[in-house]
Parts: structure tokens; sequence; C-alpha cells
């Protein structure tokens, strides 16, 4: 993933595993705030593997603290657990005493604040990666890119579990295929996290959907594309190209 450079003029990480973080207001003297935090924090570790996601809240009026995790939907609990336990530790070192704060990693993303967040779109935090290299044919395929990418989104929105991936095959000299992801975390209902994707969606088309790979995620969902395998799901769906009046596979690996 050498060939990725960040935009937004943001620092340049190694995108094996790109970690972000962005730590909220200091607050100083408030033990019950911070036990409340940690308490969130540990039961969102404790929760999340099994799940795949977390949402955790503690409702002590100016002292309340709310919680979201999510990880990769093609990823098992093992590589979960390790992703937000790492995660958790980076965020206590990164951000102590802060009232709200958030971290992403490659495979999961973990996030609290004192103010009430949950089931609300939040791309204020939009990351973004693109490839260097143009596609040798970038009309059609951004046009490829981006039908994938509104069968995923579809596909996770409707969901249980709100993620979606797949593949589909480009040919111009030589054949390619493209991989695709899409995911929302579970605080949004399948209606907002189509919306949420959409937004990125227009930030892609503006950037990247003729380069040969993308990535942009913020702290309510992601949307990415690779023209190497990038999933480590043992089966990835296929976009539906060749009969079209047959069902379509899903893009989405139901939990």
């Amino acid at each position: 993933m050498d060939f990725f450079h960040q935009l937004f003029l943001l620092p340049l990480v190694a995108c094996i595993d790109p970690t972000y973080h962005h730590c909220g207001q200091n607050f100083t003297d408030n033990s019950i705030l911070q036990q409340h935090i940690n308490g969130v924090i540990i039961g969102m570790v404790d929760t999340t593997p099994e799940r795949g996601y977390a949402i955790f809240s503690v409702n002590d009026g100016s002292n309340s603290v709310f919680g979201l995790t999510r990880c990769r939907g093609d990823i098992g609990p093992k590589a979960c657990s390790d992703c937000i336990i790492a995660a958790s530790q980076d965020l206590q070192e990164f951000c102590p005493n802060t009232s709200a704060s958030r971290i992403w990693h490659d495979l999961c993303f973990l996030r609290y604040d004192t103010t009430l967040f949950l089931g609300t779109i939040d791309n204020s935090d939009l990351k973004g990666w693109r490839s260097e290299k143009e596609a040798e044919d970038p009309v059609k395929f951004s046009m490829a890119v981006l039908q994938l990418l509104n069968w995923l989104k579809t596909g996770a929105a409707a969901a249980k579990n709100e993620f979606g991936m797949g593949k589909r095959s480009f040919n111009y000299n030589a054949s390619i295929t493209i991989y695709g992801m899409a995911q929302c975390t579970r605080d949004l209902e399948g209606i907002t996290c189509m919306q949420c994707l959409e937004e990125l969606t227009s930030v892609m088309i503006k950037y990247c959907t003729t380069t040969e790979g993308c990535l942009y995620m913020s702290s309510s969902c992601l949307l990415r594309f690779e023209i190497y395998n990038f999933l480590l799901a043992s089966t990835i769906p296929t976009y539906p190209e060749v009969d079209v009046d047959a069902p379509a596979p899903s893009p989405s690996t139901i939990a």
C-alpha cells in the first residue's frame, strides 16, 4: 500500500495500519467523568469482538459519556479484539483527560464523547488517501468503480452489520479486478448509512475514482476500492455483470 498518499495536507503514515486520532477538550479535577470514560472504554473493549461493534453509554447528567466502536466486517473476533485493545491503549496515551476523542486503525475505530452523537452522521473528520497512479482508461475505469461502489453502498445500508464488500472485473489490455468495501457505524439506520456513504462518494468522485485505489473514512462511515485484494474474507461476492436477470449476490456479510 505504499502507493497511497494522503489528501488535505495531513501527515503521511504507513498505510499497512493507518492510525489517526482526534482529541477533544481537556478537563481537569473530574474524577467522576474520568471514571465514566474508563468504564465506557472497558465496556467497549469487552463487548466489541463478539459482535464486531459496541455502543456503550453512561448517563449521568453533565458527566454522561457515549461511545461506539466498529471492526471491519471482513475480520474475525481475534483480529477485532487485537485492534480494539490497541486502539483503546493508543487513545488513552494520545488523548488523556479529554472529554471527547476518537481513533482510526485500519481494522477498527473507537470513539467516545460527553455529547450525545449516536444516530447522527459525522463526516467532520474526513480522512482520505488515493493512489498516485492514474488508470489507463480513467473514464471507463471511474464508471466501473462507481458501479461497484454503488452496489456495495446499497448492500451495506441494507445489511444487519452495515458492511458490504465485493469485486468486479475491468479489462483494458489486461484483466484487472477492482475490490471494494463500504461500512457504516452501527448507530446509523440504513437510510442514514446510505446518506453518509453518498457524501464520501461525492468527495471520491472529485479526487480519486480515476486512480487505481482510494480510501475515505469518517467517524460514521468508510468507502474504499483497490486493484489488489485488500479484503481479508475467504469468499468475496462478485459484482453481477453477466446475467442481469439473475438474483444479485449480496455484497455484504450478514452478522
